[in-house]
């Protein structure tokens, strides 16, 4: 890595991030952002810790973390529930979610997935509800049940699950474990929402801009290199947990990187559009009892176009 200017630890203010998965390439410009210096020459030293499965948009609220990565449904049901968070930067444009099944079952569109079990993790749910709605397919004719990610997909290689949901970055994991296999993306039915949405609180924006000014903009260089030297910036996920494989890495990266650099925005770019997608029907699923300010859940104020 390059020699990173000295700073006095005086000068260093501290920042944690929450992650919302465990280490991995979907984070490389972070990490770039990281290992490059670019937080340090913010006066930033940034620890990232891994998703344990708490509740990120509580934990920024009780300042345990100064920013944190949350999703589009997520990040408008902590805002419903009186928690003051907002968006500052989302990192993927296009949202990475959909559903994987074997070859052999057909499961090729929305409609397929009646009368079917689909495993889902917390992040996964809300799209595929979206999803249903979208196709005008009520959601008790699907079983849906929770997955085990940990499980590497043997839950659908052994008949357990029907079909399950992951990232497209998961599909070489997929062939590996059911062999040929089809997939239902989620944005292909008019679910666009962000995902790894980099949020902080209202009171953080107010009173310490300037450190959401800086952590923005390093996070917007970093991704920007990392997406030109995307071999390199994949393999930095090592640096935090040396157990991951690089080809892996790699490809993880590969498939992400057209979610995240779409050519039409600048990056961390986000509008009106998705969240008002993601209110409609957070709102007739019943999860939501009434749509709130869509002004009150993101702000670009700290992206530099």
């Amino acid at each position: 890595f390059p020699q990173l200017p000295f700073i006095s630890e005086e000068r260093t203010k501290q920042i944690r991030v929450g992650l919302s998965w465990s280490h991995e390439a979907q984070f490389a410009g972070l990490y770039w952002a990281d290992k490059h210096g670019y937080y340090r020459e913010e006066g930033l030293d940034v620890e990232f810790v891994p998703y344990t499965g708490e509740d990120l948009a509580r934990a920024l609220v009780d300042q345990k973390y100064d920013f944190a990565l949350l999703q589009t449904d997520t990040l408008i049901l902590a805002r419903a529930r009186g928690l003051r968070v907002k968006a500052v930067f989302a990192d993927y444009q296009l949202l990475p979610t959909c559903f994987f099944s074997k070859k052999h079952a057909n499961i090729t569109k929305p409609e397929h997935l009646i009368g079917k079990t689909v495993g889902v993790t917390y992040s996964e749910r809300y799209p595929l509800l979206a999803m249903l709605m979208k196709k005008g397919i009520n959601p008790s004719y699907v079983k849906i049940v929770e997955r085990d990610p940990s499980l590497g997909y043997s839950a659908l290689a052994d008949g357990s699950l029907d079909v399950e949901a992951g990232w497209i970055t998961d599909d070489e994991t997929v062939r590996a474990a059911v062999g040929e296999y089809n997939v239902i993306y989620c944005y292909d039915y008019g679910v666009n929402w962000y995902a790894d949405i980099i949020a902080t609180t209202d009171d953080m924006i107010t009173h310490d801009r300037e450190t959401v000014e800086k952590f923005v903009s390093a996070t917007a260089r970093g991704w920007r290199d990392a997406i030109a030297n995307a071999d390199e910036a994949a393999l930095l996920a090592e640096e935090y947990e040396s157990s991951l494989n690089e080809s892996h890495l790699k490809h993880v990266l590969e498939c992400s990187i057209p979610l995240i650099f779409i050519g039409d925005r600048p990056l961390g770019w986000m509008d009106e559009s998705a969240f008002r997608n993601a209110q409609e029907i957070l709102v007739k699923l019943g999860t939501l009892q009434k749509q709130i300010d869509v002004n009150t859940l993101f702000t670009t104020e700290f992206i530099k176009i």
